[in-house]
Formats: C-alpha cells, structure tokens, sequence
C-alpha cells in the first residue's frame, strides 16, 4: 500500500496524504494481498502500518481518498463493468444464467467486516501491472463476446495448466536448471516480461501472468519475430495505449469520433469509461507465421520437439493461400469456413459497426483438469473469492445445492471462508456458467478433432473358423499439418478395437489400459513389471522421443533429456552445425502421425485358437483422443503438481476428458460378413493379401502365398 500512496502521491501532489491502520480489518487486507502477490513495477504490495492510536480504523477511509485523488467513482464504474462484460448477445454461443446481483457483488459477511473493501483494494492495486500489460478481464468490458471464447481457450488454459507446470519443472530438473524459461516464455509471455520464476505456482502468480497467451500477447506485438520459440517482447502500457490488429484504426476512429453515444475517454488521468487511444496495422498478426512464433519449438540444441508451422508450411493449404487462422478462427473449428460478423466491440451498450469477426476460442486437443472456479477464467469467480478459497469448494459433493443443502449431515464442517450457505448458493450460480462454458468448449474441441481425423474403411481379410483378420483406415481429414501435430510425443490418439461373440464374450481386445489408466504400450508401469501384457497390435499415432545413451545406442524416453557418461544433463547450443542433420545427435522425434491428406492402415487378427465358436463375431472399432498419455504423469510426478492436485486426481481427470472421436462396428461370420457400422466394407484385392476376393458376401478364401526365395547369407557354402 506504501507503494500505492507513492504513485498516488505522483498523480495528485496536492491531495493530503493517508494511510492505514494495523486494526484487524487492515489486517484483513495484508493478508488478503500477502495470498494475491500481486507484483507491480515498483515491488511487492504492502499496507502501512501506521500508529494510528486512538483513530478509527482508516481502510475504507484510505480507499475512498485514492477514489476521490484518482476521479473516480469505483462502485459505479465496477457496476459498469459488469453491466458490459456479462452482456447478453443474439449470436453467442453458449446461454448465460440469468444475472443475479449475488454472482458478482459482495456484501457484508457475518462478522461485519465489509467484503467490498478487498474488491476495491484488489482492483487499484492491479493498476500497476494494468500500466503495462492490461488483463483480459479489462479487455471484455467491451469485447464481451471475445472475451467469453478466450476464457475457455486452449490460450488461456496454456499457463494454469498443472501438467504443463510440473513438465516444466521437471524438465529443469533433470537438465539441471539448464533449459531456463524455456517454457514458460510461450505459455505465460506476461510472466516472463515481468521475469516470474519458472517454478512459481499460480496461485502466487499475478493474474495477468496466469492469462497465459492473454489479449496484449498478441496485439501488443509490433515486430514479426518469426520462428523464435515465443521470445516475444510485448510493447507495454496501460489500456489507452496503442494496440495492433489486422485492421488498423478506423473502428477506434469511430467511436471516438462519437463522444455522444459512446462516451469514451483516452487519457489514463481522465475519468470515465477508457479505451484505447489507436489502433494500429500489423498485418504479420493476420499470417501463419505469426503463429509459428510459439508453434514452432526448437530447443538450444536444436531437438525440433514441435514442428506444427514447419509442417504448415510445406503443406497443399499454405500452397493454396490458407492460412492458420482460416481453420482455427472461422465459423468451424479446424475447417476454413470463413468469419463471422459482427460488433467488434460493445461499449456502454452501444455495439459498434459491424465487421469481420475472428473467433477466438482456439480448440485443440488439450483440455481443463483443474477446478472450474479457477478456470475458465471468471471475472465474478475472481471477485468473489481467492484460488485457494475456490479450491476449497467441493463442488462435486454438491455444495451450493438444494439436494446437499438440505440434508448437510450433523457435525460436517466447512472451512472458514465456506460457512455462509449464501456464499455456497453464489458460488454454485457461477459455476452453472464455468460448466455451460467448458461444454461449449468440449464439444468444440470435438468438432476440431472430428474435423482432422478420420475413421474410414472396414477391410475384412478373414473371417472363418481359422481366425478373424481385418484391417482398419485412420485418415488425415485436413490439409494443413500432420495429424497429430504440436507435441506430438505426448499426444494421445489410438484405436480401441473390442471383438466379442454372439454371447458377448470378449475375445480380442487392443488399445485398452492397464490399471493404472495407461495403454499397454511401452511405457506401461504393469507391462515393464509383467502385470499386464503387452499390445503387440496397438495402433497409436503418438510420437516416441528417442534419445542416444551413454554407449551410442538408442533408447525411448517420456522425457527427452539425453544422460551423457562425461557431463550433468544440460540443454545446451549445439556444437556442431544441423544443416544437413537437421536435429542433434543426442535426440530425436521419431514421428508417427499421419501426414496431409495421408492415411494409416491398423492390422488385426484373432487366432482361432481364441474363437469360441459362437458366430457372428462383432468388432467395435473407436477412435479415440486424450490430452497426454498416464505414464508423463508417472515421470513428473516427483516435482508436484499445482493446485494441490494428486497424480491420481490428474490421471483421474484426464481419463474422464479423452473422447471418442468415431465408432464402427463390423458383424463377422464363418459364413459371411456383414457391416452394421457407417461406412461399407471393403474387401481386399488378391494381390495385396494373398487372397481369393469372392463372389457377393461370402467370406474369402484365403491361400498360402508363395514363399519368397531365402537370400543367401555369408554363411552359405560357396557355389
């Protein structure tokens, strides 16, 4: 708070000066800043602790006089804000709850201490890193329809992520602290221009940091940085200054040109409703290789750990002029379908000219595992109470319920901050939004995913007495990079295929898990310890890291750190040119996706052995996608993970989120095959499987194929 008068003191000289008291309502607000860190350009916020002996606690009477030396009217201008950010719109995506004055405001609690004086102290004290890297919060109050999309993003998910954080962390610490900020610099650039540490949680994080790629990420870029792995340096100021887009000024020209019906101020010192000043051309924002900035990663030693951009641009959609943003800001997810239009802002009620809209939703493959009052991000949730308050929420138990609330056993007990069950009602009438909210976002991560692959043809190689054979088509449905791509050593995409009998009895199963929630691959913890077996006939499109061993050999890794025998682990320069190489000796991606418009076949086959006689026999056939695989939880797991979580409450939430992306089900017979699946079954020509292709639907018939001539070995006598 020192620090607050002080910058208070520059802006109005002549206004006397306060500060605070050590009563416990000021107290009250130390510790409330001590839990928010919030850091500023000048330091870590305090509140004085004056001698204030014999004086009526001052707080709120310090708030009020920063109010009046600023010219402002704080409640108004909160009521404002809220009035515009949950806005209603013809042409939003997902319903609101209807607005209750209790999702946003607090009143006084039992104790009587006014709960509105934290609100305040926690807004004027944002404005000191609001000077240099406005929130997305600030932004919404007139782009609420962005707003809503982004809050759910992948993009603003990219820092809160715990998985995220912990690989970090453990990244550092099997490099030895060598790969630095490596990461975060991408999914937190706020953080990293304010030089947060990289271990950090984010419950101590300022709020703008955990916005990860927030609203001034990329529209205070004024450089194109090409491909420089996110070391990006964001133009600062405060919510008047200049921003950048694709656009340029003409829409901020309007509205300022407007004063009657916008009502819109320019300069910080100003009182009233402000906006920026300029809205300046950067036309790199509106190219793929913007983009590439952050997707396209290569590491000091120039491992190609993500390669989405370099895949772009080799690809038939760059040759045809289409661009990142065609497919992942249009009106369909992962499909060029052109833009909406629109407002590109509402002020004050008052919508602007309509124009081209960009959404920004950015669905991918990733998705949420932390507690929904955390995220998506929520002007009211942050408001009404703290993360660490959140996380005391148990939400799933039903708290804020009428079913709970009304049958709370005798003697339960809630935390401190937890025991008004008014507090429990406000808090469950907001997160009836983060859930509206994160299903909009499921269903567009579905669209996306649906829209890059592909389940296709059913080839049936046998089916008789002597075994089932079958082949399955997966197939790249975009043009525009493999599938998968980004991180592909931890993205998790796999056929499940189950093969029963007339009675239902499993007989073959592939792409199941293990007990720990793994796929029995090789990094399954029951398959390395013989508790569970192998699957020698999954079909997985995740990528293995490889890494060179102390003895020149190779083995695979979750973790791509190379152990050298003469030297700590380090990430560092290579010391050779990668020219011709194009990666490092020490490491490899050894990829196994799909390329554009490219396919993949999945081979099967049931001994008869297994058949239990009881034909028909049906295979299902799913398709599925998960965030990352159980066993990098497994590998990182030593470092911790943020919000409290567990490596089975993580593990838990991410089996829930995998999706099945297509189903088909094929019915096989002794006697005949028939497809009650979408698509027809094709059968295979002789000549690729050795086979016969019969007449109508009945069954092949299989022959030995030739046996290739033996070639000769040095061993082999001399003829």
């Amino acid at each position: 708070m020192q620090n607050y008068l002080a910058e208070l003191k520059q802006i109005a000289p002549n206004h006397p000066p306060v500060t605070g008291s050590a009563s416990p309502a000021t107290t009250e607000l130390q510790n409330y800043l001590s839990e928010l860190n919030m850091k500023s350009p000048h330091g870590k916020i305090q509140v004085a602790q004056a001698d204030t002996s014999g004086k009526s606690d001052q707080t709120d009477d310090l708030l009020i006089e920063a109010d009046k030396a600023l010219g402002k009217k704080g409640s108004k201008a909160k009521q404002d804000s809220v009035k515009q950010n949950n806005k209603s719109e013809p042409d939003r995506e997902v319903a609101e709850p209807e607005e209750k004055p209790s999702d946003y405001k607090k009143t006084a609690s039992k104790d009587g201490k006014d709960k509105k004086t934290l609100t305040a102290a926690e807004e004027h004290l944002q404005l000191f890193v609001e000077n240099k890297y406005p929130a997305a919060a600030t932004c919404g109050i007139c782009h609420p329809k962005h707003y809503k999309e982004w809050s759910v993003s992948q993009h603003a998910y990219a820092q809160i992520s715990p998985i995220y954080l912990s690989l970090n962390n453990k990244i550092n610490e099997l490099s030895n602290g060598s790969n630095g900020d490596f990461c975060l610099r991408c999914h937190s650039p706020v953080g990293a221009n304010l030089g947060e540490s990289t271990f950090e949680s984010n419950l101590d994080r300022h709020p703008t940091s955990r916005e990860g790629i927030t609203c001034v990420v990329c529209h205070r870029i004024d450089r194109a940085y090409n491909k420089v792995s996110g070391r990006l340096a964001l133009v600062e100021g405060g919510l008047t200054a200049p921003v950048f887009g694709p656009e340029g000024n003409a829409g901020v020209k309007d509205v300022l040109d407007k004063p009657e019906k916008f009502r819109v101020v320019t300069e910080e010192k100003e009182p009233g409703r402000k906006i920026h000043n300029k809205a300046k051309v950067f036309a790199p924002i509106k190219t793929s290789t913007f983009c590439g900035s952050c997707h396209d990663v290569t590491l000091f030693n120039g491992f190609r750990l993500e390669e989405a951009f370099s895949e772009y641009r080799l690809s038939p959609a760059a040759a045809r002029g289409v661009t990142c943003q065609d497919c992942h800001m249009g009106k369909i997810e992962g499909k060029p379908s052109g833009y909406a239009e629109g407002p590109a802002a509402v002020i004050g009620d008052v919508p602007t000219k309509s124009r081209k809209l960009t959404r920004h939703l950015f669905s991918g493959p990733d998705y949420p595992i932390v507690h929904p009052g955390i995220f998506p991000h929520n002007q009211k949730a942050a408001e009404f109470k703290t993360l660490r308050e959140w996380l005391q929420f148990k939400h799933k138990e039903g708290w804020g319920t009428d079913k709970f609330e009304d049958a709370v056993p005798a003697g339960y007990k809630f935390p401190k901050t937890w025991q008004s069950v008014d507090d429990r009602y406000d808090a469950r009438e907001i997160l009836k939004e983060q859930f509206e909210l994160l299903e909009f976002a499921k269903r567009a991560r579905l669209e996306v995913l649906r829209n890059g692959y592909k389940l296709d043809d059913v080839v049936v190689e046998r089916a008789d007495v002597g075994g089932l054979a079958f082949r399955v088509k997966v197939r790249n449905g975009t043009d525009g990079h493999n599938v998968p791509t980004g991180f592909t050593g931890e993205r998790l995409v796999w056929l499940q295929v189950t093969v029963t009998d007339r009675d239902g009895k499993v007989v073959f199963l592939s792409g199941d898990r293990d007990a720990n929630g793994d796929l029995r691959d090789g990094h399954s913890s029951y398959v390395h310890a013989g508790k569970a077996k192998l699957d020698s006939q999954l079909f997985s499109l995740q990528s293995i890291f490889v890494t060179q061993n102390g003895r020149g050999g190779e083995i695979e890794h979750v973790i791509p750190i190379p152990f050298p025998t003469f030297a700590l682990p380090r990430v560092l320069p290579s010391t050779t040119s990668l020219v011709f190489s194009g990666e490092p000796a020490t490491e490899r991606n050894h990829k196994k996706g799909i390329e554009p418009n490219g396919h993949r076949w999945a081979s099967y086959s049931v001994d008869g052995s297994k058949l239990t006689g009881n034909a028909p026999y049906k295979a299902t056939v799913k398709l599925m996608a998960q965030a990352v695989p159980i066993n990098l939880i497994t590998s990182i797991q030593s470092v911790g993970f943020d919000f409290h979580m567990t490596p089975r409450e993580v593990g838990d939430e991410l089996i829930a989120g995998a999706q099945m992306l297509w189903k088909k089900e094929v019915t096989l017979g002794a006697e005949g095959v028939a497809n009650t699946g979408s698509g027809p079954i094709l059968l295979a020509p002789a000549a690729s499987f050795g086979a016969v292709v019969p007449r109508g639907n009945a069954a092949p018939r299989n022959v030995a194929p030739a046996k290739p001539a033996r070639r000769q070995r040095l061993t082999d006598p001399v003829k």
